[in-house]
């Protein structure tokens, strides 16, 4: 066994699982972008009525969802004012039984996200004033006992009305009890151009992300049972007229008291012009058959939302079940030493020499994306620019250009707002992103429709991978960015946060190294306002998409009260949401998880100089340079490729196994895996059984190399290989080199595979349904997005528990300076 003890892969399995549920991770079912918005064949478009029968939504998706964006699209519209605050669209998320639509109490809107002039543009209330009261409003206005005696007139909203549990009250503003501002999907404002079209990327949310809807939850009763909850998308348009019929432009003839929008969608003379669509989902939950043993996968998050497509389909009818657990690469390496290793996904293969000498661990390629900086940024001009740049205001940016040493920067803490406090070391240091000389160069559209951005960072992810590593290779790689990571300041006078001076960062993961407190004083408690809270990384990939396209920091502040759960400490509260049409946030995630949550992707600039993003052509250019690991048929990323179009963080997802550890069932499920994978797993496209948008399909030689992988490990398992004898003491030199192994099988054992065997059976077609029969089990768990942020508490909580058992490997970068320092290594 090489002097190591093998670790049960199940203990190790459940030992994750348990830190990870902790956490808050589920490990439950489920104008010109690089990752484009393709359309698809669910794609609806709808028309308005009445005085905006001119306008037409299109929506990218409406079957086979998950927790996802879909892209709205709109043309006919009046263009929003440069205030944004007349003509424009609402949108929201609502459920509904009735095959014409949802009611409005039906719908998840009202949370306060931002600061608006207007009395209940944002909210469920109802406005009853002389000068805007809504003559189509049946709801009475609330009135209740005054301590005086008689009747007082209170705020009225909409009652909120769930699937399940009671309406809130009328008198209740609606949110807070089943969502809130750090929950909720609605879009307050969304704008159109000036040439009367406009489009956003709307966050869709299953039951696990919005109990109250419960969409895709698999229904129990009634016609539908066995089927999933449908829901509804819903868009207002909003006009220039206020629910009275005047005109909101103060100044002319009976105009309306003010120049902007009251009242809310939900008055019902706003209703009235709503626009709603059906949204199927996937179940919640996808069930496979009893009694059938679930095969362990395991493995890094680039695969997972492949993995989460395929897998309904691998366990239709009599197909086998598969779990998979999200794991860093470093942890699925260990697993491929343990008694029952499974199958586990990863970018680098295991040391040899670190596993126990019988292990033939056989790899394959089942993914193709790319790491990359992905974003979100909204033009924010000065409040006097010019009316040709205001008519701008928040519309989305969508080219970006970065260079290593300015990722280096967004990852070192380094402009002086990143760091809570006026902090000497960072003295000289332009405050935030935009206002770095050095960043505007590259994107001068910035310097006008940037000035109030406040990015300073990109959300990363907290769990080591090998694609992080090579993203800092990729940066190290670069003499102007290594030199100013070692001090001397760029061009412009900026210079590296000295806290990362002492670091080497060539790490898998993303150091905080700048550990700041501030004292901030209430009147009756004095609060810290830290680094480590207020800029925080994600729990991984998918929670930093999904918050960068929410506007979520994820950062916690003091709020200026007591802890109610312990009294003699500050409390907190989330930093609020940046609402669309003022989100500039960027995050480090792979294409897969950019294409899901509709981020646009930067363009790095490469070893021959040349600025690319991940397009499939460019990413393959990056495949084309990949290096050898020594394993016949395993390439590592090349962050210095020098390609001219080459992607430097193109990423291979190589799935691997030890056949002669598995069981001769288990060899026979694992090939199925892999010959789907290689197979319909390749066809691009929406609902379960598809390849998703941010993963290039394989090259045809990837899929011979893992079909022959998949022969391998269903010829071999349950066969134990021969352990070649100890050398004789006192020979000398290495011992000689078996005869290397079919680069096709991509066995690291340097056995010649003999001839395949009988043809193995042919893997499932795509179902017409992803409902499957009952009865059933929720299937082989693909974790998903969860619902709500890894609270603080826990993310240190996890990082305590995965030191605490040896598993540092996953929760390492939660805490502390994460680089190895170069006086310790």
């Amino acid at each position: 066994m090489s002097g190591r003890t093998a670790v049960p892969a199940r203990l190790l399995r459940l030992v994750l699982a348990a830190a990870l549920i902790v956490a808050g991770v589920a490990l439950v079912p489920e104008p010109s972008r690089a990752v484009a918005v393709p359309p698809t064949a669910s794609a609806t478009t709808v028309k308005g009525k009445g005085d905006f029968a001119a306008l037409e939504v299109t929506v990218s998706q409406t079957r086979d969802l998950i927790n996802q964006t879909i892209h709205l699209s709109w043309k006919g519209a009046t263009p929003t004012d440069s205030t944004r605050s007349r003509n424009f669209l609402q949108v929201m998320q609502c459920w509904g039984d009735d095959p014409t639509g949802p009611r409005k109490d039906q719908c998840v809107y009202g949370s306060p996200l931002a600061n608006y002039d207007s009395l209940a543009l944002w909210s469920r209330q109802l406005l009853y004033q002389d000068y805007i009261q809504d003559k189509a409003e049946t709801q009475p206005e609330e009135q209740v006992d005054s301590a005086g005696g008689g009747k007082r007139k209170v705020p009225t909203y909409v009652p909120f009305t769930p699937v399940s549990g009671p309406a809130t009250k009328a008198t209740e503003p609606g949110y807070g009890l089943y969502y809130d501002a750090s929950l909720t999907n609605e879009v307050q404002v969304a704008a159109t151009q000036q040439n009367g079209t406009g489009d956003i990327d709307f966050e869709v949310q299953t039951l696990a992300e919005s109990p109250a809807l419960e969409c895709g939850k698999v229904r129990t009763s009634g016609p539908d049972t066995g089927k999933p909850r449908h829901c509804w998308l819903v868009v207002v348009p909003r006009g220039d007229r206020e629910t009275n019929g005047k005109v909101v432009s103060p100044g002319l003839p009976d105009s309306y008291l003010h120049n902007y929008l009251d009242s809310s969608p939900l008055s019902e003379s706003n209703w009235r012009n709503h626009i709603s669509v059906r949204l199927d989902f996937q179940p919640v939950g996808e069930p496979c058959r009893l009694g059938v043993a679930e095969r362990a996968l395991s493995g890094h998050e680039f695969v997972s939302d492949a993995v989460l497509r395929w897998q309904p389909t691998l366990c239709a009818g009599t197909g086998p079940v598969f779990g998979f657990v999200q794991v860093p690469d470093r942890q699925a390496r260990e697993l491929l030493g343990a008694e029952d290793p499974g199958m586990v996904f990863l970018n680098n293969p295991a040391d040899a020499t670190t596993l126990p000498a019988d292990r033939k661990v056989v790899y394959a390629p089942v993914a193709v994306s790319a790491y990359t900086v992905a974003f979100i940024m909204e033009r924010q001009p000065a409040t006097d620019a010019p009316a040709d740049v205001l008519a701008l205001n928040g519309q989305p940016m969508t080219e970006l250009k970065l260079t290593p040493r300015l990722v280096a920067k967004l990852l070192t803490q380094s402009y002086s707002d990143a760091v809570p406090g006026a902090q000497d070391y960072l003295k000289g240091n332009p405050t935030r992103l935009s206002q770095d000389e050095d960043f505007l160069d590259l994107n001068p559209d910035f310097r006008t429709h940037g000035r109030l951005m406040q990015t300073v960072d990109a959300l990363a992810s907290s769990v080591d991978s090998d694609a992080t590593g090579a993203l800092w290779s990729w940066v190290l790689a670069d003499q102007e960015a290594k030199q100013w990571l070692t001090g001397t300041p760029d061009g412009h006078g900026m210079k590296v946060n000295k806290k990362f001076l002492e670091l080497s960062l060539q790490v898998d993961n993303f150091p905080k190294a700048d550990l700041s407190c501030v004292d901030v004083k209430y009147p009756k408690i004095i609060a810290q306002l830290c680094s480590q809270t207020r800029r925080p990384l994600a729990a991984d990939m998918h929670e930093a998409g999904r918050a960068v396209n929410r506007g979520d920091s994820l950062g916690r502040e003091p709020n200026g009260l007591r802890d109610p759960n312990d009294l003699t400490r500050p409390g907190t509260q989330k930093v609020g949401r940046s609402v669309i049409g003022r989100r500039a946030q960027l995050a480090i995630v792979d294409t897969a998880t950019a294409a899901r949550y509709g981020l646009q992707v930067a363009k790095l600039r490469n070893a021959a100089g040349n600025f690319v993003a991940p397009t499939d052509d460019n990413v393959r250019a990056g495949l084309a340079e990949m290096t050898d690991t020594g394993v016949p048929g395993v390439k590592r990323t090349n962050p210095a490729a020098k390609g001219a179009n080459a992607y430097p963080l193109a990423s291979v997802t190589y799935a691997a196994t030890v056949p002669s550890m598995l069981t001769k069932d288990a060899g026979k499920d694992y090939g199925t895996f892999l010959r789907y994978a290689v197979g319909p797993g390749q066809d691009t496209g929406e609902g379960v059984g598809k390849l998703p948008v941010g993963y290039v399909p394989l090259s045809q030689q990837m899929r011979e190399q893992t079909t022959a992988a998949a022969t391998a490990i269903e010829r071999d398992s349950g066969i134990k290989p021969p352990v070649e004898p100890a050398p004789v003491e006192g020979t000398s030199g290495p011992a000689a080199e078996p005869p290397a192994a079919p680069a096709d099988a991509a066995v690291n054992t340097g056995d010649t595979a003999p001839a395949a065997g009988p043809a193995p059976q042919p893997a499932p077609a795509a179902p017409e349904s992803s409902a499957a029969s009952s009865p059933a089990q929720n299937v082989a768990q693909a974790r998903t997005t969860p619902s709500t942020p890894v609270g603080w508490l826990l993310r240190y909580l996890l990082a305590a528990l995965l030191v605490v058992g040896g598993l540092a490997t996953a929760g390492g970068p939660l805490l502390t300076q994460l680089g190895r320092r170069v006086s310790g290594r």
